[in-house]
């Protein structure tokens, strides 16, 4: 009877350990800090415009974050004739970037936008479902306007891992804080 009860609290014990993984604070470029689950580990192939990377494959789970200029976003706005579609501003922004990423996903799911404050800039977030090359992923995406800069967040994972990391990826949407 104790060895079973020894063994069921070294269970209990290891499996606390993986509910209660520590977070890790990144710092990009004294641009930005991020806080993530301190099992992602840092990737270089996951978008090649993002500032971060960070996965883990184990788990399918992945985060990554793009910035850009807001110079950049008038730029590429002028360029291609597309400022009276796209406002230079966060919602312009926004609905540039989602109407892009819906079309790269089949059966795309979107849910409402919310539009809030994260540490002190205009931000709008949501998520997305749908399948990317034959596998059904979830998406949690935020949106940032930065006093020069504009800030895309991405989380995802697989579908079926949505309840499990939901917590934490909104944790990560609120977390960037520009420097």
């Amino acid at each position: 009877m104790k060895k079973l009860t020894l063994l069921l609290l070294t269970f209990l014990y290891l499996n606390s350990c993986q509910l209660g993984d520590k977070e890790q604070t990144i710092s990009i470029e004294n641009k930005y800090l991020l806080t993530i689950p301190s099992f992602l580990k840092e990737g270089s192939k996951l978008n090649e415009d993002a500032s971060l990377q960070y996965q883990s494959l184990l788990r399918s789970f992945y985060v990554i974050v793009i910035d850009e200029t807001k110079n950049e976003m008038l730029k590429a706005l002028l360029e291609n004739n597309l400022l009276d579609v796209y406002a230079n501003d966060i919602n312009g922004y926004s609905e540039l970037i989602i109407s892009s990423f819906e079309q790269s996903i089949s059966n795309a799911e979107k849910s409402e936008v919310i539009d809030t404050l994260v540490n002190h800039m205009p931000a709008r977030l949501l998520s997305i479902k749908g399948r990317v090359e034959g596998v059904d992923i979830f998406y949690s995406i935020a949106f940032m306007e930065g006093k020069t800069r504009y800030y895309q967040v991405l989380a995802w994972t697989l579908a079926g891992k949505e309840d499990q990391y939901v917590d934490e990826m909104n944790r990560i949407m609120y977390s960037l804080i520009e420097l």
